[in-house]
């Protein structure tokens, strides 16, 4: 009898050390962030808008707001305006998203497509040379602000309703 016990027990005891080699595993991984300053984008005070001017209802050719230099504008009125966003934060980079197109309507309803043209530059002094900027691409920010210059594209005129035709322009940006 005694030897039955001993056996039951030794059984007993492999049984348990032998579920617990199944017992749960566990591993750890470590976790981190990195705080920098507020990334703001803000419209500037003077370059505030994005407008091609006074053009004519059948305008042959596209019409073409340069962000680069007004010197290089193709069939736009006299009075123009680019748009220039200022992004402040962190040296190091910034991913900049915008809309691919711009609808502009007219108070009757009717609409033409603005294409954007975005470039940008670190130095505020530089748009004149500032490169293009595609949509979901990468800037560097460096002594804390990055510069973008905002122009664009209208198709040619062919007997367009007259009136004034509005839209906005969204641009955001984000830390890589």
């Amino acid at each position: 009898m005694k030897t039955i016990l001993k056996s039951l027990v030794i059984a007993i005891f492999f049984v348990g050390v032998a579920s617990t080699s199944y017992a749960q595993k566990a591993a750890t991984a470590p976790a981190s962030a990195e705080i920098l300053q507020d990334l703001t984008i803000t419209l500037d005070g003077t370059l505030n808008a994005i407008n091609f001017g006074r053009v004519s209802s059948t305008t042959p050719g596209a019409i073409v707001l340069d962000a680069n230099t007004a010197a290089s504008n193709v069939n736009t009125g006299t009075v123009t305006n680019v748009a220039r966003f200022d992004l402040g934060g962190a040296n190091g980079g910034v991913t900049v998203f915008y809309d691919p197109t711009v609808s502009l309507i007219s108070g009757g309803g009717l609409t033409i497509v603005m294409t954007p043209e975005v470039v940008g530059d670190a130095v505020e002094t530089n748009r004149a040379t500032a490169v293009g900027i595609a949509s979901g691409s990468t800037v560097t920010l460096a002594d804390n602000a990055y510069f973008i210059w905002v122009g664009g594209s209208l198709p040619a005129l062919t007997a367009q309703g007259v009136g004034t035709y509005t839209g906005t322009f969204n641009i955001s940006a984000e830390y890589n």
